[in-house]
């Protein structure tokens, strides 16, 4: 509440066109507890808001309204994970794997669904811890990059395996970052 009276001082016909027209105060919370909950910064929220009023109208799943945020959030997301030659070392998932993903997703307008297997689950984080250890073996602290679609599902998946591993979407990474990819998970691990 306090962070929206402090936007109102400073544009306010932003506020009043996104709140509570477009997007509730408690709906306007969740998404905020979405972006925290992973890390991301939320003192931009103009632009949070700016992306909610734009997207607000066409769904009412936060998670998707969630990933719309972090679209517009990049720069900051990146920001974070970039060693100092602007690169973010990686692990991502072979294409085969997205598929299998992507198909066990139902996304209705008011929510997401997962209904993939719970051991072929297991198998996908078994893979994908193995790879992140690997890596930080080597001294590396990679993030997990997905397409955009998978990302939140695939962060669902992994986090309590590895609560600390970012999971980027590839729509998040902006032109000026260079990515090291030091493995892919595989279907067959």
């Amino acid at each position: 509440k306090n962070l929206l009276e402090n936007l109102k001082q400073k544009s306010p016909a932003v506020v009043e066109e996104v709140v509570p027209t477009i997007i509730k105060p408690g709906e306007l919370q969740r998404i905020m507890q979405n972006l925290l909950r992973e890390r991301v910064p939320v003192r931009d929220l103009e632009t949070i808001l700016e992306t909610l009023g734009d997207y607000g109208t066409r769904t009412k799943d936060l998670d998707v309204l969630t990933e719309y945020v972090r679209n517009a959030l990049a720069r900051s997301i990146c920001k974070q994970y970039v060693d100092a030659d602007d690169r973010i070392s990686c692990v991502t998932l072979d294409p085969a794997v997205e598929d299998l993903i992507s198909g066990h997703v139902q996304r209705t307008e008011t929510g997401t669904m997962f209904s993939m297997p719970t051991n072929t689950q297991q198998q996908l984080i078994n893979s994908i811890v193995a790879r992140i250890n690997d890596a930080a073996a080597n001294g590396k602290s990679p993030v997990v990059l997905s397409s955009p679609s998978i990302r939140s599902i695939v962060r669902r998946m992994i986090e309590p395996a590895l609560p600390g591993t970012p999971v980027l979407g590839m729509n998040e990474i902006v032109p000026q970052v260079a990515l090291e990819a030091l493995a892919v998970v595989g279907l067959k691990g």
